[in-house]
């Protein structure tokens, strides 16, 4: 029996390995649909057989049109049909009800409701649609891919910067997913990919190394926000400070020198491999994304535009998140576009403190507007505020 069969793999899957609150939900969720699944499953001649329809109807959610485009044209052949295109979860969340796909291509990245966040909802609604996430996030062993499969998601497939070859390969491994998800127990592959996953080494980090992190999101009306913050804070500020502003290449380098010139801290444009450190703030360069490694060091990569941008904060949150965890900050100031909001997503999910930029005092209320749409905002200030209620977060961090 199915149900038999689900239950053991519940009962003998470790999940002491894992975040304790997180897996009581997961436990709950592959308790709660056994019945559902078992019913939703045919099988042929009493076989432990699932029956397929003569073609897999796939939905994509992505918010970018060419993703989406590349996706559909990718997979689509005389045995996969993709149904409909969605342009971000919320969207996603009605076109299943319309459609019915026995498989979602899924983004983590995007606008009024993330690719997690849809995953949770789905869920609630009792829905039962094999989920394979397809994102630039999605990288073997990383946190974000142990949420998505926390969440309900059966398996992931990075996207990277490819040539015509790793084109070809990415359509085969696609195209093999799509076909075991749609002919498998979303459930136990849920369960066999979280046995698999290779955790990240633990790394041993400098004594330097700061050991809360601020990262600082800026867009369009930003410069004068971000230097009226910084030319505020203490030299003692007992915190790292990454800052991504959206710049051309070669004006970041001078607006860190000019910030460096008027605040108490030390700022400098970022180098590959510097160390984040208390009282240093690194300005992500023009034309590069700002990492952060497991030694609490970052890293610049010139790899594919997020939102249209690069830097883009989204990078720097994510990767600082899941290196800092509980002891991370996210501010997102004024700008046009998404960024940053999936990044402040993200940092909420690992336990740290978000703050955001109100409308009254943007110039362009958007990417602020982005994280408050996905419920990502602890804190809406006016510049004038922030200051204070980032040392005030610090405070709290270290006397805890």
């Amino acid at each position: 029996m199915i149900t038999s069969n689900i239950l053991d793999d519940i009962s003998q899957f470790d999940f002491t390995k894992f975040n304790a609150s997180k897996w009581a939900y997961s436990t709950l969720y592959f308790k709660r649909r056994i019945d559902l699944t078992a019913q939703a499953i045919n099988y042929d001649n009493n076989q432990s057989v699932m029956t397929t329809h003569s073609q897999i109807n796939v939905l994509i959610i992505n918010d970018s049109n060419y993703m989406s485009t590349l996706l559909a044209d990718l997979i689509s052949n005389e045995k996969i049909h993709v149904s409909d295109i969605a342009k971000d979860g919320r969207d996603g969340l009605g076109k299943i009800e319309q459609h019915k796909p026995d498989v979602i291509l899924l983004d983590l990245e995007m606008p009024r409701m993330d690719g997690l966040t849809f995953i949770e909802e789905m869920v609630k609604r009792g829905i039962l649609i094999p989920t394979i996430v397809v994102s630039n996030y999605s990288e073997e062993g990383a946190k974000i891919v142990l949420d998505a499969l926390e969440n309900g998601a059966i398996d992931f497939v990075q996207i990277t910067k490819t040539n015509p070859n790793d084109m070809l390969k990415l359509k085969d491994t696609l195209i093999s997913k799509i076909d075991i998800a749609a002919q498998s127990d979303p459930y136990k592959l849920v369960l066999e990919k979280i046995n698999n996953l290779k955790p990240k080494r633990k790394q041993i980090t400098s004594s330097q190394a700061a050991t809360i992190v601020v990262v600082i999101a800026s867009s369009t009306g930003g410069p004068g926000v971000v230097q009226s913050i910084l030319a505020k804070l203490p030299a003692d500020v007992g915190a790292g400070i990454l800052v991504v502003q959206h710049m051309p290449k070669g004006f970041t380098k001078k607006f860190a020198e000019r910030l460096d010139e008027i605040c108490h801290i030390t700022v400098k444009e970022a180098e590959d491999g510097d160390l984040i450190t208390a009282g240093l703030a690194l300005v992500a360069p023009g034309d590069y994304h700002m990492e952060v490694d497991g030694v609490s060091r970052v890293r610049l990569v010139n790899g594919s535009k997020r939102f249209g941008v690069r830097p883009a904060a989204n990078v720097t949150m994510v990767s600082a998140s899941e290196i800092f965890g509980t002891n991370t900050l996210g501010v997102t100031l004024t700008g046009m576009g998404h960024d940053g909001a999936f990044g402040m997503k993200t940092i909420k999910r690992r336990g740290g403190t978000t703050i955001a930029q109100d409308e009254q005092s943007s110039v362009v209320f958007g990417m602020a507007k982005s994280a408050c749409e996905l419920n990502a905002v602890d804190l809406l200030l006016p510049p004038e505020q922030i200051p204070e209620a980032i040392m005030m977060e610090i405070k709290k961090l270290v006397t805890k």
